[in-house]
């Protein structure tokens, strides 16, 4: 119970940064991702130190991890600076979260038997989109938006923090 726990927690933390955001506040926004980060690190460590790792644990965790570092982070660029370039700001998003999703579908399909990653993980990707919602240019936020969607479902080999 205590992996599902943390990771509901991820799922919810994601959705209130998400609100966060929708008021202006994207410092609290931004807070609210890290510590969603900070509970995805710990149900899997929970979860393989309990002997509790399941499919349905599995599935849960890239539900709570789409919702944190891909729709979460999209809105934040959005609003700190994508809505400026309207169209190409909202296909940037939509791009990342697709990314997103698909890196998320593919690690849960074929690669979590693995000790690293291939393609960037959604939550270092996270990491760097929150990096990029300080920069007051909204040209850079959306190239780097893309750039980093794209290293998601790339075949670049990342490590796990996992071992």
């Amino acid at each position: 119970m205590i992996p599902s726990i943390l990771t509901l927690s991820n799922l919810l933390l994601g959705f209130t940064a998400i609100l966060f955001t929708f008021k202006g506040e994207i410092l609290a926004a931004i807070l609210l991702v890290m510590l969603g980060l900070f509970c995805d690190f710990l149900d899997g460590y929970c979860a393989r130190k309990l002997n509790a790792v399941s499919l349905l644990g599995k599935e849960l965790d890239s539900l709570a991890d789409l919702v944190t570092f891909a729709v979460a982070p999209a809105i934040m660029a959005y609003v700190a600076s994508l809505h400026e370039i309207r169209m190409f700001g909202t296909a940037c998003c939509l791009i990342y979260v697709c990314c997103g999703a698909l890196r998320l579908a593919r690690f849960n399909a074929t690669q979590s038997h693995i000790s690293g990653f291939v393609g960037m993980p959604t939550p270092l990707a996270a990491v760097f989109m929150l990096l990029l919602t300080a920069s007051p240019r909204p040209s850079v936020v959306a190239f780097g938006t893309l750039l980093i969607g794209v290293l998601m479902i790339s075949k670049i080999s990342f490590p796990s923090l996992k071992k």
